[in-house]
């Protein structure tokens, strides 16, 4: 009975506010000046917290930053699996070379591989302890939504490269508060590494026990001749990425070919996935566009009912009100777009 009841109120609700009839006298509720008043001013709250969160608090916000981090992470390998590679093991050291290089930029105001003082983006690795065989670098600062950050990233050679290697076995990614041209950003570093084979020993007759002494790790070309990082024209289809994205990667090879050796890989890596409401609180510009989407469908819904069932009836303020949010909330969603993919510039990557 109860059940009953309220599916017909419900019925009800949507005859008078979408369908228009004698009893609404041919203008549905939900395009009428009252309520389209209302949806107007919940469309412009819901702005005005958006766009005071990633202009202010997120690029500020510690709890963003770790969660802007581990949806990266969790990205980085959905990529890798729908291209049928191998996930990437989170290494603790990986990260912490990562929280290192992204300090470093975010105190002394920089955005590139090679600090301003000449240290390469492997100087980080040594800092945090992580001997690789292979390695490599993603950068990118001004973003507040980890989706961007991902989709720039693929959208760049250099920086798909890294993450499409099949050579790489870990990652470590980190985020830090700082100031970029002036304004408030969020430094992004994602590091990538495999780690350097350790040589083993014959076995010992009597215990069958393996010893394993690590090989020392040495360059395919001194650090000081380094190709320089060279800035590389944006084509014309990117000029509207977000902001500033930059890729690196080198291989270090081992060299004592005598000893027998054997690659420290992770075991299988089973994804432990962050939880649904961290990929949206790290996607603030895409969940605020869902939003919108969906208001819209409900008004273009609205909107061509008002037009087609009483088409000899019609009334035209009840059209332009549906009109005219349509319009502006279209216009809403392109300018967080325009925001969020300003004008930018995409490093090329150095190797060695």
């Amino acid at each position: 009975m109860c059940y009953n009841f309220f599916v017909k109120r419900f019925l009800r609700f949507l005859h008078l506010h979408f369908i228009p009839h004698e009893r609404n006298a041919y203008q549905p509720h939900f395009l009428r000046p009252k309520v389209t008043a209302g949806i107007l001013t919940l469309v412009l709250f819901v702005e005005a917290v958006y766009l005071a969160n990633i202009f202010v608090v997120l690029p500020r916000s510690d709890y963003f930053a770790a969660v802007f981090a581990s949806v990266l992470v969790d990205q980085t390998n959905e990529r890798r699996t729908g291209n049928h590679l191998a996930m990437l093991a989170p290494n603790a050291q990986l990260k912490t070379a990562a929280r290192l290089k992204a300090e470093d930029m975010a105190a002394k105001g920089y955005f590139a591989h090679v600090t301003p003082d000449g240290k390469s983006p492997w100087y980080w690795f040594e800092q945090a302890g992580y001997r690789y065989s292979a390695a490599g670098e993603n950068l990118a600062v001004n973003f507040t939504d980890s989706s961007d950050v991902t989709e720039a990233w693929m959208n760049s050679p250099t920086h798909r490269a890294n993450i499409m290697n099949g050579n790489y076995t870990e990652i470590g990614i980190a985020t830090a508060h700082g100031t970029y041209k002036g304004r408030e950003a969020i430094f992004v570093v994602e590091e990538f590494g495999r780690p350097l084979p350790i040589a083993k020993s014959a076995p010992l007759v009597t215990s069958q026990v393996k010893i394993a002494t690590p090989f020392p790790r040495t360059f395919t070309a001194p650090v000081a001749q380094m190709k320089p990082i060279v800035p590389a024209t944006v084509p014309a289809s990117t000029t509207n990425a977000p902001t500033v994205v930059a890729g690196a990667e080198t291989v270090a090879e081992e060299t004592n070919a005598s000893v027998p050796a054997e690659t420290i890989i992770p075991s299988a890596y089973v994804s432990q996935k962050t939880s649904r409401i961290s990929e949206l609180v790290a996607s603030p510009r895409r969940v605020t566009t869902m939003f919108y989407i969906f208001l819209s469908a409900i008004l273009a819904l609205a909107l061509g009912l008002a037009i087609f069932i009483e088409i000899r009836i019609q009334h035209k303020h009840i059209i332009l009100n549906g009109l005219l949010l349509i319009a502006l909330i279209t216009s809403i969603v392109a300018l967080n777009a325009a925001i969020g993919f300003g004008e930018g510039v995409i490093l090329a990557g150095s190797s060695v």
